[in-house]
């Protein structure tokens, strides 16, 4: 199967809890040998479900999709509270994690597209990326996917012994003064479909 062939069969679509397994596997690698997430535990089964998966709908701001092809699990992208107080309740945080060996196949590109088409008749305005720092593939994705960094938290984390800085990356999801939803392709993606080939992306 070509490349272009392969990016075609993959599907994007809400999560179900027959991922969970495949998806709980995917986390609990970048918990395990990343600083990508500041989990330091790997999750079992059972509270990936209960404690993690619970909080999310198929609809509503709060998703999770995820990237499937051939009944395998590519990666999963989510959009959660971004603060607990109620008047963040118009913005959110996304996150996007791709299994090994799909990084670098414009496949975060994707997943991002259709979250962020999928929250587009919510009530939100802003979506809120925190990546660890170095990791300039990951600021790379945001800046492709319309984000731009609005700040450094220097020395907020601790994982593998060391202390983390981490980048705030922001994105709007509707206009400052309009409530219609402004969701549109990312130029990258548009180039992509444009092709008919998936151009070389960066890691997610």
């Amino acid at each position: 199967m070509t490349d272009a062939a392969a990016s075609a069969a993959i599907t994007i679509r809400p999560a179900t809890d027959a991922d969970l397994p495949a998806m709980c596997a995917l986390y609990n690698h970048y918990i395990e040998n990343t600083p990508a997430t500041f989990d330091v535990e790997p999750y079992s089964l059972e509270s990936y479900r209960k404690d993690w998966f619970s909080r999310y709908a198929p609809v509503g701001p709060h998703r999770v999709l995820v990237a499937e092809a051939g009944g395998e699990i590519l990666g999963l992208t989510y959009s959660s509270p971004y603060k607990p107080k109620a008047a963040y309740g118009i913005t959110v945080e996304s996150s996007v994690y791709c299994a090994p060996g799909q990084t670098r196949r414009g496949l975060g590109l994707r997943l991002y597209s259709a979250l962020f088409q999928a929250l587009q008749e919510e009530d939100l305005t802003q979506t809120v990326g925190l990546i660890a720092l170095p990791n300039d593939p990951s600021e790379k994705l945001h800046q492709r996917c319309g984000f731009r960094r609005v700040g450094v938290l220097e020395r907020v984390g601790r994982k593998f012994g060391r202390e983390w800085d981490v980048a705030i990356w922001q994105r709007p999801l509707r206009a400052r003064s309009t409530s219609r939803a402004i969701w549109e392709p990312f130029p990258a993606l548009v180039s992509m479909r444009r092709a008919a080939r998936p151009i070389r992306s960066i890691h997610s």
